[in-house]
């Protein structure tokens, strides 16, 4: 089902080089059972799905309805009720120029409640509890009327887009039935793969659990010139998992089952505290376990984690030996373009949600195999089952290679002849440092983000008051903000450089949390990423009673070595962001990307001026305060140093 937004859009050719039944599936819905029939689902029966591609207008504005759908996820399955972009899922793949400015209209057609069944599980199983993600169904779950009432409120983010504020897609300016969003996309970024979901507070995950999400590709001159695989031989790839819920004999229904584990007991009226969900199921690009038939040539796979909480450890293996397969992928690109010369995978690429690697694979040395893409942990046999990390099963996708192999391929020495790597020592003189902490509550069960400002070293000790030991001595910081509602205290230059420091503060023996931390209108690097010495921090008193400590430096992977707008924060480690806002301003938000992280508080608006506005603001800041300099904050004027 498409809409006149995607009238005489081209699919991607990869459907020319698929067979008769192939194509079909690539290109509309999957054929299938009409009602619930198993209570096991088949890897690899179904092909990927591949979805249009809609080049935009070039002149005045193109539209994209947000519409119901019935699509499915897999053969075995009924078709799953969803909200989709213009009825396909993921959305239409957006394909735009370098420097061509594109204007969408994104029209909310969506009646009716939410698709997705939402509930509360015990814990069960082994500490901590979270056996209820490995399997479908609602049985014996608490149901949540909140989300059964739930209408359409959408507001759609392009993730790693530099668009005005008023086009960024406000958590809390969601539009209703019968109402449009009309964004501005500039395009101005080297060539990249973003992409698009719905950001709308507090029900972001929801939304985009119900089929609100899509790729979003920039072309420009340079990429165009390089030899990579493309047209037929470039496939987007979206990760992510899902449950379903079971009829009363086990079978799945087909039906998106939002299962969350409470660590207590749900109080109506309530939300618990509640870990972030995780599905037993992959989908890639809206289809379980699918598989692809490739010729034995080299593949371009632009790979997006589109999931709300899951990290995805890729590795490729031979289906027939389950062995790893070493050195099969070959990074070229990170969230925000090429790197500078190609990366080889040694073995695994991990991806946290919301971060995209630019991969390509070679068949030629696999002509007539059949490999894997399976999810692993590390110290676990590759393709195994790992319940206890909620990897009931590891499957992703199959390679189907054909018999006939094509010559060997050669990537680019040279990727982006602009490309830098930078380290702390790139930063320019004043350029603004920021500190943000990802802590607990007071209980050690809710993560928190903590926004802080720099204060006097003779500060007391008290809630919200940290010390950390760095490199150049100690920093007193003071907690400034915690949940979105709070006081907007970050205010930054339209173009300026900026260094960014998160500290992931967890108490001992808690769980394992990766926060992945996405920061709007940024391009960054990791220039830095250490362990920290916790033990300083009383998470009863809410602060530190003896300053924490920076430890060891850790290493950053080939997949983080690049431009990124997303990173990974690992419990009780310091990661330091060096990047440039881009040329445009309004109110934009950071926030943890775990999706019901961001929806639960763990997001704080960051606002970008102009250079000459915000002096103006300082003055005024400094008038309204009393005469404190606010020099001695993080309102330094900008450094607008080039690179």
């Amino acid at each position: 089902m498409a809409g006149a937004a995607t009238a005489g859009a081209a699919l991607y050719a990869t459907t020319n080089l698929l067979s008769e039944e192939e194509a079909k599936a690539a290109s509309g819905p999957l054929d299938g059972v009409s009602r619930p029939s198993t209570t096991k689902l088949t890897p690899f029966k179904d092909a990927l799905r591949i979805p249009p591609t809609l080049r935009p207008k070039k002149d005045g504005t193109t539209e994209i309805p947000l519409v119901e759908a019935q699509l499915r996820l897999h053969s075995q399955m009924p078709p799953t009720p969803l909200w989709t972009y213009d009825g396909h899922y993921p959305g239409p793949t957006i394909e735009v120029e370098r420097g061509r400015r594109t204007r969408i209209a994104w029209a909310n057609r969506l009646r009716g409640t939410h698709p997705v069944k939402a509930v509360w599980a015990l814990p069960a199983g082994a500490a901590p509890g979270l056996e209820p993600f490995n399997s479908p169904g609602s049985q014996g779950a608490i149901g949540r009327p909140e989300v059964d009432d739930l209408v359409a409120y959408t507001s759609v983010h392009l993730h790693g887009g530099h668009q005005h504020a008023t086009s960024d897609g406000a958590p809390d300016s969601g539009v209703t039935y019968g109402g449009s969003q009309l964004s501005e996309y500039p395009n101005d970024l080297a060539a990249a793969h973003l992409f698009y979901h719905d950001h709308a507070m507090p029900v972001t995950a929801l939304n985009v659990m119900s089929g609100l999400m899509g790729h979003y590709i920039v072309r420009d001159e340079a990429e165009e010139r390089l030899d990579l695989p493309r047209g037929a031989y470039e496939v987007p790839l979206a990760l992510a998992d899902v449950n379903f819920d079971t009829d009363s004999a086990g079978r799945l229904d087909g039906r998106i089952l939002a299962k969350r584990v409470s660590l207590g007991k749900p109080v109506p009226g309530e939300l618990p505290t509640a870990v972030g969900f995780f599905g037993p199921y992959t989908m890639v690009n809206g289809v379980v376990w699918p598989y692809l038939s490739v010729q034995a040539r080299a593949y371009r796979f632009r790979i997006v984690n589109s999931a709300l909480s899951r990290a995805y450890r890729l590795v490729v293996i031979d289906e027939e030996t389950g062995k790893a397969v070493p050195k099969a992928m070959k990074l070229i690109g990170t969230d925000l373009g090429l790197l500078g010369k190609p990366q080889v995978i040694e073995e695994a690429l991990t991806l946290n949600p919301g971060e995209r690697a630019d991969v390509v694979v070679d068949f030629a040395a696999f002509a007539g195999k059949r490999l894997k893409l399976v999810n692993t942990v590390p110290g676990a046999p590759v393709g195994v089952p790992v319940p206890p990390a909620n990897i009931p099963f590891p499957d992703v996708m199959q390679f189907r290679v054909a018999r006939h192999a094509k010559s060997p391929y050669k990537a680019p020495a040279t990727l982006s002849r602009d490309f830098k790597r930078l380290t702390t020592a790139d930063a320019p003189k004043g350029a603004v440092e920021r500190f943000v902490v990802v802590a607990f509550d007071k209980t050690r069960t809710m993560p928190q983000m903590w926004e802080m400002q720099e204060a006097d070293g003779s500060t007391k000790q008290g809630d919200g008051v940290v010390r950390v030991k760095l490199a150049g001595g100690t920093k007193t910081l003071r907690r400034v903000g915690t949940v979105f509602e709070d006081t907007t205290t970050f205010f930054g230059s339209s173009g300026a450089w900026e260094k960014w420091t998160f500290l992931s503060l967890a108490p001992a023996g808690g769980p394992p949390i990766v926060h992945p931390m996405h920061i709007h209108l940024m391009n960054f690097q990791v220039v830095d990423r250490r362990s920290v010495d916790a033990a300083g921090m009383d998470f009863a008193l809410g602060g530190t009673t003896k300053p924490v400590e920076l430890g060891a430096a850790l290493p950053v992977a080939p997949e983080e070595s690049g431009w990124k707008d997303t990173f990974a924060l690992a419990t009780n480690t310091a990661v330091t962001v060096l990047g440039r806002y881009g040329a445009l301003s309004g109110r934009f938000m950071y926030h943890c990307h775990i999706l019901d992280h961001e929806d639960e508080g763990m997001m704080r608006p960051l606002v970008i001026m102009p250079p000459s506005v915000l002096t103006i603001h300082h003055m005024m800041q400094s008038m309204n305060m009393g005469g404190m300099d606010m020099s001695a904050t993080q309102t330094r004027h900008a450094a607008h140093t080039h690179h």
